[in-house]
């Protein structure tokens, strides 16, 4: 099944933090099942990137090679345009207090009715609010 994956879940395999187990189950999904995306995840990538370097955690070598890997992985942008859905995320960021970049992931999810997944837990605790199954379990 496809779901939404945010940054969270991105950049625990770019810098191999504590969730990276759970992080590559997700990846092994998405090889599996594919993935979709808001149009500012690339942007999101870029950034964590560009704060790897800049913090001496990655080098340009290993940035390369990690968006060689997300480029080959079966990632589907979504094309709906941000004025069609921006008051669906403002609606959503004011009633869970989430970020504008929160709430599009949210928003994405819910309207493809698929699974979202996040580390990130005040966005957990809003999809799960919504309906929205979370990814990956918890344990």
């Amino acid at each position: 099944m496809i779901m939404v994956v945010d940054m969270s879940v991105v950049l625990a395999w770019y810098f191999e933090e504590a969730q990276t187990s759970k992080a590559l189950g997700v990846l092994k999904l998405i090889g599996k099942n594919g993935v979709l995306v808001p149009e500012l995840w690339w942007c999101e990538l870029e950034n964590g990137i560009l704060m790897g370097e800049r913090r001496a955690r990655k080098t340009p070598t290993d940035s390369a090679a990690f968006l060689k890997l997300v480029r080959a992985l079966p990632i589907e942008t979504d094309q709906t345009p941000r004025r069609q859905i921006s008051d669906r995320i403002l609606d959503l960021g004011r009633q869970h207090q989430l970020t504008a970049y929160d709430a599009t992931y949210l928003e994405l999810a819910i309207r493809e009715t698929v699974p979202l997944a996040t580390f990130d837990e005040a966005l957990r605790r809003s999809a799960r609010a919504m309906g929205v199954s979370v990814m990956p379990t918890a344990g």
